[in-house]
């Protein structure tokens, strides 16, 4: 489905990855782990061509997305979910997810139904705009903007950070769910584990912009010098 080989990336003269490779199978959940800075969020601009200047491959359902800019990798399937959200303060929810609309490729839209039903966190706030959420409540609708374009593969940058613990369950719950039903495949991007855990079922770790670790969580929890020497803080 999606594959990254040797990728590079850089912010002006700095080399921030280096030769990343990895590979999310058809409806795989796949985590990145990683200290703050350690090149998690550039990895995935990166593959979505969102930003970094990359050298590598990106391949899509086998097909080297080469120079194609962030739209059209949007309408072959991927979905980029950033740090930062990026909700529309002056538009209702709903509207918010609607956006998508004009990203979404051949395969359409998701019903706003489909959606609410996954979040149902959001269904009594559909009238609400964007500035009138909590910072929880505007990750899920980012979240379920994401997920509303029908995507491939969806590129979740850091959704838990400065959440509550009870919207990052039912984050949780919501994104499993909704990516079962879909059959979408999920690159996270994330610093904690216990919601990484249950989200994925395979754990990648990154340090100074290089892969140290690969593995499933089984084999994640057998080795505990992994977790004492890269994600420890």
């Amino acid at each position: 489905m999606l594959e990254v080989r040797s990728l590079d990336a850089f912010y002006g003269d700095s080399h921030v990855l280096h030769g990343i490779s990895l590979r999310v199978a058809k409806g795989a959940r796949i985590s990145v782990l990683g200290r703050n800075g350690a090149g998690k969020s550039t990895l995935l601009k990166s593959v979505m061509n969102a930003g970094p200047r990359a050298r590598g491959e990106v391949l899509l359902d086998g097909s080297d997305l080469g120079t194609l800019p962030s739209f059209r990798r949007a309408r072959l399937g991927l979905a980029l979910v950033p740090e930062d959200r990026r909700i529309f303060p002056h538009i209702s929810v709903m509207d918010n997810i609607r956006l998508v609309e004009a990203a979404a490729g051949p395969q359409g839209l998701v019903d706003p139904e489909t959606i609410l039903a996954a979040f149902p966190i959001l269904k009594p706030l559909v009238g609400r705009y964007g500035s009138q959420l909590s910072g929880g409540q505007q990750q899920m609708v980012a979240v379920a903007r994401g997920m509303a374009a029908r995507p491939k593969v969806l590129l979740l940058d850091e959704p838990t950070e400065g959440l509550a613990p009870v919207i990052v369950d039912q984050m949780a719950v919501s994104l499993t769910a909704l990516c079962d039903a879909l059959g979408t495949g999920l690159l996270l991007s994330e610093q904690n584990i216990r919601f990484a855990r249950r989200c994925t079922s395979a754990v990648y770790v990154i340090e100074s912009g290089r892969l140290v670790y690969q593995g499933s969580w089984e084999d994640f929890d057998a080795r505990p010098d992994i977790k004492q020497r890269h994600l420890s803080v």
